[in-house]
Protein backbone atom coordinates (compact mmCIF):
# COMPACT_ATOMS: atom_id res chain seq x y z
CA UNK A 1 0.00 0.00 0.00
CA UNK A 2 1.71 3.54 -0.62
CA UNK A 3 0.46 5.72 1.33
CA UNK A 4 1.77 9.45 1.26
CA UNK A 5 1.87 12.92 3.97
CA UNK A 6 1.95 15.59 1.71
CA UNK A 7 2.96 19.00 3.33
CA UNK A 8 2.31 21.85 0.88
CA UNK A 9 4.45 25.25 0.61
CA UNK A 10 6.63 25.12 3.51
CA UNK A 11 8.68 28.29 2.69
CA UNK A 12 10.32 31.02 4.90
CA UNK A 13 7.63 33.38 3.82
CA UNK A 14 4.78 31.36 5.49
CA UNK A 15 6.45 29.76 7.90
CA UNK A 16 8.08 33.16 9.61
CA UNK A 17 4.92 34.53 9.94
CA UNK A 18 4.35 32.16 12.90
CA UNK A 19 7.51 32.37 14.60
CA UNK A 20 8.33 35.25 16.90
CA UNK A 21 10.34 37.49 15.49
CA UNK A 22 13.47 37.18 17.86
CA UNK A 23 14.41 33.62 18.71
CA UNK A 24 15.68 34.82 22.57
CA UNK A 25 12.29 35.28 23.27
CA UNK A 26 11.23 31.41 23.25
CA UNK A 27 13.80 31.18 26.32
CA UNK A 28 12.63 34.79 28.05
CA UNK A 29 8.71 33.67 27.73
CA UNK A 30 9.14 30.00 27.98
CA UNK A 31 7.73 28.76 25.17
CA UNK A 32 8.78 25.75 23.66
CA UNK A 33 10.09 26.36 19.72
CA UNK A 34 7.73 24.98 17.18
CA UNK A 35 9.79 23.99 14.94
CA UNK A 36 11.18 20.63 16.98
CA UNK A 37 8.42 19.40 17.26
CA UNK A 38 6.43 20.33 13.71
CA UNK A 39 8.90 17.91 12.51
CA UNK A 40 9.17 15.46 14.84
CA UNK A 41 5.47 15.04 13.97
CA UNK A 42 6.34 14.39 10.78
CA UNK A 43 8.30 11.67 12.14
CA UNK A 44 6.48 9.63 14.38
CA UNK A 45 2.85 10.44 12.41
CA UNK A 46 4.37 9.54 8.94
CA UNK A 47 7.74 8.48 7.88
CA UNK A 48 7.73 5.60 11.51
CA UNK A 49 4.30 4.74 10.36
CA UNK A 50 5.17 4.23 6.06
CA UNK A 51 4.25 6.96 4.48
CA UNK A 52 6.20 8.50 1.94
CA UNK A 53 6.84 12.00 3.21
CA UNK A 54 6.69 14.51 0.15
CA UNK A 55 6.98 18.28 0.48
CA UNK A 56 5.40 20.65 -2.74
CA UNK A 57 7.35 23.76 -3.08
CA UNK A 58 7.04 26.63 -5.56
CA UNK A 59 9.72 26.42 -7.86
CA UNK A 60 11.41 29.69 -6.93
CA UNK A 61 11.77 29.01 -3.25
CA UNK A 62 13.80 26.95 -1.08
CA UNK A 63 12.60 24.25 1.76
CA UNK A 64 12.48 26.02 4.95
CA UNK A 65 11.73 24.86 9.03
CA UNK A 66 11.73 20.87 8.36
CA UNK A 67 14.68 18.84 7.36
CA UNK A 68 14.01 16.26 5.09
CA UNK A 69 15.15 13.32 4.89
CA UNK A 70 16.71 11.60 2.32
CA UNK A 71 13.66 9.21 1.70
CA UNK A 72 11.53 12.31 1.22
CA UNK A 73 10.59 13.53 -2.30
CA UNK A 74 9.61 17.39 -3.07
CA UNK A 75 7.79 17.91 -5.95
CA UNK A 76 6.98 21.62 -7.64
CA UNK A 77 4.46 23.32 -8.49
CA UNK A 78 3.29 24.81 -12.05
CA UNK A 79 3.20 28.38 -10.93
CA UNK A 80 5.84 30.55 -9.04
CA UNK A 81 5.88 32.12 -5.39
CA UNK A 82 5.58 35.52 -7.37
CA UNK A 83 2.76 34.74 -9.01
CA UNK A 84 0.89 32.90 -6.13
CA UNK A 85 1.87 36.03 -3.78
CA UNK A 86 -0.55 39.40 -3.31
CA UNK A 87 2.59 41.37 -2.48
CA UNK A 88 5.77 42.30 -4.65
CA UNK A 89 9.13 41.03 -3.21
CA UNK A 90 9.75 44.36 -1.20
CA UNK A 91 6.54 44.20 0.55
CA UNK A 92 4.07 46.47 -1.02
CA UNK A 93 0.53 45.01 -2.33
CA UNK A 94 -0.08 44.27 -6.17
CA UNK A 95 -2.32 46.56 -7.47
CA UNK A 96 -5.98 44.53 -8.82
CA UNK A 97 -4.27 40.90 -7.69
CA UNK A 98 -6.19 37.94 -8.73
CA UNK A 99 -4.64 34.80 -6.76
CA UNK A 100 -2.90 32.79 -9.05
CA UNK A 101 -3.28 28.79 -7.43
CA UNK A 102 -1.30 25.90 -8.53
CA UNK A 103 -3.00 23.17 -10.36
CA UNK A 104 -3.68 20.60 -8.56
CA UNK A 105 -4.07 18.08 -10.30
CA UNK A 106 -0.35 19.15 -11.49
CA UNK A 107 0.87 18.35 -7.97
CA UNK A 108 -1.21 15.25 -7.48
CA UNK A 109 0.19 13.23 -10.91
CA UNK A 110 3.42 13.88 -9.34
CA UNK A 111 2.79 11.59 -6.78
CA UNK A 112 2.06 8.49 -8.54
CA UNK A 113 -0.39 5.90 -7.35
CA UNK A 114 -2.08 6.84 -4.10
CA UNK A 115 -3.82 4.45 -1.33
CA UNK A 116 -4.02 6.45 0.88
CA UNK A 117 -3.21 10.27 1.31
CA UNK A 118 -2.35 12.79 4.27
CA UNK A 119 -2.54 16.21 3.44
CA UNK A 120 -1.08 19.06 5.93
CA UNK A 121 0.88 22.73 4.97
CA UNK A 122 -0.45 26.37 4.04
CA UNK A 123 -2.92 26.93 4.70
CA UNK A 124 -5.85 24.52 6.04
CA UNK A 125 -8.43 26.51 4.79
CA UNK A 126 -7.51 27.32 1.06
CA UNK A 127 -4.91 25.66 -0.97
CA UNK A 128 -4.44 22.48 1.64
CA UNK A 129 -8.62 22.33 1.31
CA UNK A 130 -8.07 22.61 -2.48
CA UNK A 131 -5.81 19.91 -2.86
CA UNK A 132 -7.39 17.56 -0.32
CA UNK A 133 -10.66 18.18 -2.20
CA UNK A 134 -9.29 17.49 -5.98
CA UNK A 135 -7.79 14.37 -4.48
CA UNK A 136 -10.92 13.24 -2.92
CA UNK A 137 -12.46 13.85 -6.10
CA UNK A 138 -10.15 11.52 -7.80
CA UNK A 139 -10.89 8.65 -5.60
CA UNK A 140 -8.15 8.74 -3.49
CA UNK A 141 -8.99 8.06 0.14
CA UNK A 142 -7.59 11.38 1.66
CA UNK A 143 -7.64 13.45 4.56
CA UNK A 144 -6.52 16.93 6.11
CA UNK A 145 -4.25 16.78 9.42
CA UNK A 146 -5.69 19.57 11.36
CA UNK A 147 -3.07 19.91 13.57
CA UNK A 148 0.22 19.68 10.80
CA UNK A 149 -1.64 22.66 8.75
CA UNK A 150 -0.61 26.33 9.41
CA UNK A 151 -3.35 25.38 13.04
CA UNK A 152 -0.31 24.04 14.47
CA UNK A 153 1.23 26.93 15.43
CA UNK A 154 -1.14 27.28 18.43
CA UNK A 155 -2.12 23.48 18.71
CA UNK A 156 1.28 22.69 19.94
CA UNK A 157 1.59 24.37 23.01
CA UNK A 158 -1.77 23.07 24.34
CA UNK A 159 -0.06 19.95 26.40
CA UNK A 160 -3.61 18.37 27.04
CA UNK A 161 -4.48 18.61 23.70
CA UNK A 162 -1.51 17.46 20.96
CA UNK A 163 -0.40 14.30 20.53
CA UNK A 164 3.06 14.07 18.70
CA UNK A 165 2.71 10.66 17.30
CA UNK A 166 -1.10 10.73 16.07
CA UNK A 167 -3.75 12.73 14.86
CA UNK A 168 -7.67 12.29 15.70
CA UNK A 169 -9.95 14.28 13.77
CA UNK A 170 -12.69 13.02 16.72
CA UNK A 171 -10.23 14.69 19.35
CA UNK A 172 -9.61 17.82 17.21
CA UNK A 173 -13.55 18.68 16.84
CA UNK A 174 -14.00 17.84 21.25
CA UNK A 175 -11.16 20.49 21.83
CA UNK A 176 -12.46 23.20 19.23
CA UNK A 177 -15.83 22.94 20.63
CA UNK A 178 -14.62 22.84 24.53
CA UNK A 179 -12.51 26.07 23.12
CA UNK A 180 -15.82 28.16 21.83
CA UNK A 181 -17.82 26.38 25.21
CA UNK A 182 -15.13 28.07 27.60
CA UNK A 183 -15.86 31.48 25.86
CA UNK A 184 -19.34 31.01 26.98
CA UNK A 185 -21.04 30.36 23.10
CA UNK A 186 -24.04 28.50 22.83
CA UNK A 187 -24.14 24.54 22.01
CA UNK A 188 -25.97 24.81 18.76
CA UNK A 189 -24.33 27.99 17.81
CA UNK A 190 -21.00 26.33 18.57
CA UNK A 191 -22.12 22.91 16.11
CA UNK A 192 -23.34 24.98 13.24
CA UNK A 193 -20.22 27.11 13.11
CA UNK A 194 -18.24 23.91 13.16
CA UNK A 195 -20.32 22.75 10.19
CA UNK A 196 -19.79 25.80 8.16
CA UNK A 197 -16.21 25.25 8.48
CA UNK A 198 -15.79 21.79 8.27
CA UNK A 199 -18.64 20.48 6.65
CA UNK A 200 -16.21 20.03 3.70
CA UNK A 201 -15.55 15.86 3.95
CA UNK A 202 -12.24 16.17 3.75
CA UNK A 203 -11.25 17.35 7.02
CA UNK A 204 -12.82 13.80 8.36
CA UNK A 205 -16.12 14.75 9.92
CA UNK A 206 -19.83 14.22 8.93
CA UNK A 207 -19.13 10.71 7.34
CA UNK A 208 -19.25 7.62 9.71
CA UNK A 209 -16.00 6.49 7.24
CA UNK A 210 -14.30 9.24 7.77
CA UNK A 211 -14.53 10.05 11.56
CA UNK A 212 -13.39 6.63 12.10
CA UNK A 213 -9.84 7.83 10.72
CA UNK A 214 -6.90 8.09 13.03
CA UNK A 215 -2.94 8.58 12.62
Amino acid sequence: MHKIFLYLYPIEEYIKMFLFHNDKLYNDWNVKRPLPILNECIQKRYRDKGYQVVFALYPDKNIFGITPQTQDKIIYTDVTFDEASACYSDGTNKENFVPKYPNEQFLLKQLGHIDELVVGGYHFSDCVKRVGETALNMGINTIIDLDLTDLFFSLYKNDEYFQIDQYDPKRYKEYWQQELEQRGEEKEFIEQRFQKMYGNPIYGYYSEEKTKYKR
